[in-house]
């Protein structure tokens, strides 16, 4: 029998005997070699995983190089990339710290499948498409395998700093037999940095374009008594003035953690992530007319441009995050996890916003407005040009809690030949969201080519309306085996949940409520052939309740899915590298999608389909270069008809590009200079449900060289100065429009440097 490893670390390819527990290498920031140790049950000498023969490291360990070996996120155990049946990418320490990236939408520019530029350069959101469907930003983000409790359709949302994380998993495909509700492109999985049982530590100070300056400290060791664990403190801040004038960021983080030791076979890590964005940047849009397409007034604006007011543009965001991980080895063959998370997001915000042309809105209603609203005189909407935009102003409070757990079991036992790993486990998430807003209030037009961002534009009553409160629970079963016999690899899987949902508006106290339940499965296939190739197919399905606003009185009925999904694994033996290919057929069944801004409207367009194929390869080809690259093709499709919403069957909706392409290398081109280039390629989108209006495709290139300080002084040793160049060239292009009145322009030239000092 095979023996099963503590942390659900299990013994996979050809070794036979007892497993142990894995020990994880790594260095601070270079996401590289070294002596620590990040053993979540002791500071023993553990063997490592192997795969034909060869080491890998543990998911949760720190990655060398550009080349991840294993993932927890697709099965909730630690199991090689190159024996799980789905197509998934993983970015880890050393890309993120290579490419400069500061936030996650930075991150995963050059992930194939996944589309970040749904809200253009705005920084308050993580905004994630995965395999052409939206809203992976909301409802598929997990860290450390617990989904962050943001709520769709509000301001209350969680963004991890990167500065934080290990490596970023990318699960392609519905995975609701694990994880319950879920979007059915993927989920994200932020693994954050662990406690190392060797005293290291990273200094880091960086500034650059657009006054943005900061820094960070990374300290980790072992407690004063080393038996009893390990600790790591990681800390950031960051100011910047932003691309646009009007608005500025702030942001300031820790993290401090604790990883006891509790007995040989038990562990506890203790976290906490508290966060302070009291200036959050900019969240706004500009019309496809003076964007994208020029023509109705002669000219367009550039991406500096804003419609907000500058005294009117705030948005104060705490983020509170108390989580414990508890695992504890029965025997050889059983290993227990129980983990949860506390959080609380605290959210006020005000902005004013455009709503298009003024010349479009009927003069019925500007005469109404001028007649029932006592700070708009008679004709007062006659001295402003056609080309001035109505605007509008909304503020917000709002109180978001939650509490999730999942605790599992992992069995690992025998069926004659065929080895099992086998999960079985339950899981809860409650989330409640307070919210009071001021919305669709009237503000003064803005002249589109001559903006007054000054002065009070505030034109109408601008009073918080009484709470209306969402919750959300969700408690759920689910079973799975990982089978394993002659190089086959089978994995069968299954999740009952119930859910269920209220929402009570303030102002009258009514109160809506629906409970549902659902059943999910999975069933997965590959083959691992001896010379590195593991073909495979797989059947996923989904289910993702909308958490919108309630329209036409009811709470819509969850959103089901289902995909078939076929691949091929290339992992070359001897080599730090690793090629894919996926095709997918997904199908997503009573889709809510949201039509207007203001007033918010959700409609259901029926099906909706989406055809794929992926293909990317990571390599770390020697010693001294590392290459990623990636192309993916989607087809994304409505499949009935809503004529009365521009919905058409076979039309593509909106911020969905067909064609993705990325390649990035790195060089060490001496001991003491590595130099990297990459270039990111983003196809054609549509900015209406009708398809009439296209938005360009565009392609952007980055740059970075890095030198270590300490190969030219030794009294600088550990010491490396990096500069980063997004947008190289300064292209000026619109990344995605939601419809022809807000399209959102991509980010401008950044040159960043930094140095870090490593001890």
């Amino acid at each position: 029998m095979s023996a099963l490893p503590v942390l659900a670390l299990a013994q996979v390819g050809d070794t036979d005997g007892d497993a142990q527990r894995t020990e994880s290498l790594g260095e601070i920031g270079s996401g590289g070699s070294g002596a620590a140790t990040n053993d979540r049950l002791g500071s023993q000498s553990l063997d490592p995983l192997m795969v034909q023969g060869e080491a890998i490291n543990s998911a949760d360990a720190p990655t060398t190089g550009y080349s991840a070996d294993a993932t927890r996120a697709a099965t909730k155990t630690d199991t090689p990339l190159i024996q799980t049946p789905q197509a998934i990418d993983v970015v880890p320490r050393e890309q993120v710290e290579d490419q400069g990236a500061r936030t996650i939408n930075n991150a995963l520019r050059y992930t194939p499948g996944v589309f970040t530029g749904l809200a253009g350069s705005s920084s308050r959101q993580t905004t994630i498409a995965l395999r052409g469907f939206p809203g992976g930003d909301v409802n598929n983000t997990f860290l450390d395998g617990l989904r962050l409790a943001n709520d769709p359709g509000a301001y209350s949302n969680i963004q991890i700093d990167p500065f934080f994380v290990e490596r970023i998993d990318v699960i392609k495909g519905a995975l609701s037999a694990l994880y319950g509700r879920a979007q059915p492109g993927g989920l994200v999985n932020y693994v954050t940095k662990k406690p190392l049982a060797e005293q290291q530590g990273l200094a880091r100070v960086y500034g650059g374009s657009f006054g943005t300056y900061g820094a960070g400290l990374d300290l980790t060791g072992p407690l004063p008594n080393p038996e009893i664990g390990n600790y790591r403190v990681t800390v950031s801040g960051e100011t910047s003035d932003t691309q646009y004038d009007v608005v500025e960021r702030e942001r300031f983080t820790i993290m401090p953690q604790v990883d006891f030791n509790l007995a040989d076979d038990t562990s506890l890590l203790l976290q906490a992530y508290v966060q302070r964005d009291p200036e959050g940047g900019f969240h706004g849009s500009v019309p496809y007319d003076i964007s994208v397409d020029g023509g109705r007034f002669g000219r367009t604006v550039d991406d500096e441009w804003v419609d907000a007011a500058r005294n009117y543009e705030t948005f104060d965001r705490d983020i509170n995050m108390f989580s414990f991980h508890l695992d504890h080895e029965v025997n050889d063959n059983v290993t227990l996890t129980s983990k949860g998370r506390y959080a609380e997001v605290e959210t006020s915000l005000e902005q004013v916003y455009q709503n298009g042309f003024l010349a479009d809105v009927p003069q019925a209603t500007l005469d109404f407005r001028e007649d029932n609203t006592p700070g708009i005189p008679a004709g007062y909407y006659d001295q402003f040009s056609p080309n001035a935009l109505d605007r509008f102003y909304s503020r917000a409070e709002e109180d978001l809690t939650s509490i999730s757990f999942d605790n599992y079991a992992e069995f690992g036992f025998d069926t004659g030949e065929i080895e099992h790993r086998m999960v079985a486990g339950f899981g809860y998430e409650e989330r409640e969201n307070s919210v009071r807003y001021a919305s669709g209030y009237l503000a003064s037009p803005l002249e589109s080519f001559d903006p007054d961002y000054g002065g009070d534009p505030i034109l109408d009553d601008d009073s918080l309306a009484p709470a209306n409160d969402r919750k959300t629970r969700q408690v759920g079963l689910y079973l799975q085996d990982q089978m394993e016999w002659n190089r086959f690899h089978l994995v069968l899987g299954g999740r009952q949940d119930y859910l269920k949902r209220e929402y009570t508006t303030g102002s009258t106290g009514e109160r809506l409520e629906r409970s549902d339940d659902a059943f999910t499965g999975r069933a997965a296939l590959l083959y691992q052939s001896q010379i590195g190739l593991s073909p495979y197919v797989s059947y996923s399905e989904g289910f993702n309740p909308s958490a919108y606003t309630p329209f036409n009185g009811e709470i819509a009925s969850p959103v089901e899915s289902h995909q078939y999904e076929a691949g091929l694994k290339y992992q070359p033996p001897g080599v730090d590298a690793m090629f894919t290919l996926a095709v997918y057929d997904l199908t997503q069944e009573n889709v809510q999608q949201r039509f207007q801004v203001e007033p918010a409207r959700f409609d259901s367009v029926g099906d909706v389909e989406s055809q794929g194929i992926e293909l990317s390869a990571r390599a770390d080809i020697t010693d001294r270069i590392n290459v990623i690259a990636s192309y993916s093709h989607s087809n994304v499709e409505y499949a009935d008809n809503f004529p009365d919403l521009g919905v058409i069957e076979g039309n593509t909706f909106t911020r969905t590009p067909d064609d993705l392409a990325s390649a990035w290398a790195k060089y060490d081109l001496t001991p003491a200079i590595d130099v990297g280039a990459g270039v990111r390629y983003v196809g054609e989108s549509y900015a209406d449900s009708a398809n009439t209006l296209t938005v360009p495709d565009y392609t952007l290139a980055d740059a970075m060289v890095s030198v270590k300080l300490g190969e030219f002084a030794p009294s600088m040793d550990g010491a490396t100065l990096r500069l980063n160049a997004n947008n190289v060239f300064d292209k000026e292009y619109v990344e995605a429009c939601f419809s022809q009145t807000n399209c959102y322009y991509g980010y401008a030239r950044e040159v960043i440097a930094t140095l870090d000092y490593q001890f």
